[in-house]
């Protein structure tokens, strides 16, 4: 039984890492937001996970906030880790305080962790914080998130610990027109997480229970995006929101002497194609 799991996640990992494209250690999504890290298989832990997203298009779009009417640009943006190896599903950011369970309760989760409070560090961890507006004047966005309480652990052990995704959902408007797409960035949670949090003054970490979803079959997944044809920088037009000309990804890109690489996995490790 344990050998016939094995080859179902290894198969669901294959499927979660096929195709992903890298150009110059960037990771493209299928819509307009751009992953600078963590880089796919990324061994995490510490004491928080931490995502970083170019929202400009490397420098092709302007800054959020956009109108709804935008010609080109990223409306809205959630965040999730999921697994079908641990059957969990937890928010990472969802931009609203909606859908989080037990807020009112004063024994839920630590102040620290709360809608529009911040963690001993400094930074309001993920969550209720909406992303296209935190880092005002920055084409970068860093989604910071505490691990929560069921992730703690060394290595792979831990019933909750293990192979997971990065889930990207992005509602975004590209000429004209709406698109919704999830991106999912396969990362590894098996370097050591602590017990004891230095985000939080008792040391407590955040709930597990405050952020947990259904999980979604890949199918339905994928029944709920609606996908651009081509990737919009890399082979799609790009008209700017400011309703500046329209750059074609590939000719711009090959103007700057990007390289392009698509990321397989083989069983023994990764390798990189050109």
């Amino acid at each position: 039984m344990r050998a016939l799991l094995d080859i179902l996640i290894l198969a669901w990992y294959l499927h979660s890492v096929e195709g992903i494209t890298i150009v110059n250690g960037q990771i493209y999504t299928p819509g307009l937001a751009i992953i600078d890290a963590p880089q796919p298989g990324t061994p995490e832990g510490g004491d928080y996970l931490q995502v970083a997203i170019d929202v400009s298009g490397d420098g092709r779009l302007g800054l959020p906030p956009y109108p709804q009417d935008v010609n080109t640009g990223i409306l809205n943006m959630t965040i999730f880790l999921f697994s079908y190896a641990t059957v969990l599903n937890l928010t990472i950011s969802n931009g609203t305080s909606a859908g989080w369970t037990g807020l009112d309760d004063p024994s839920a989760d630590l102040t620290a962790f709360r809608c529009s409070a911040s963690t001993t560090a400094g930074w309001e961890n993920a969550g209720c914080a909406e992303i296209m507006l935190q880092e005002s004047g920055s084409t970068v966005k860093h989604v910071k998130w505490a691990w929560p309480d069921c992730l703690v652990g060394d290595g792979a052990g831990g019933s909750e610990r293990g192979l997971y995704n990065i889930s990207i959902h992005q509602s975004f408007r590209l000429n004209g027109t709406g698109f919704y797409t999830i991106f999912n960035l396969p990362i590894e949670v098996t370097n050591s997480i602590p017990s004891k949090t230095q985000l939080s003054v008792s040391g407590k970490r955040p709930l597990c229970a405050s952020r947990e979803n259904v999980l979604q079959s890949q199918t339905s997944q994928d029944a709920s995006a609606s996908t651009p044809s081509v990737q919009p920088y890399l082979g799609g037009a790009v008209s700017g929101g400011g309703g500046g000309a329209t750059k074609n990804g590939s000719s711009c890109a090959r103007g700057r002497g990007v390289g392009v690489f698509v990321l397989f996995v083989l069983v023994a490790g990764w390798t990189i194609l050109s």
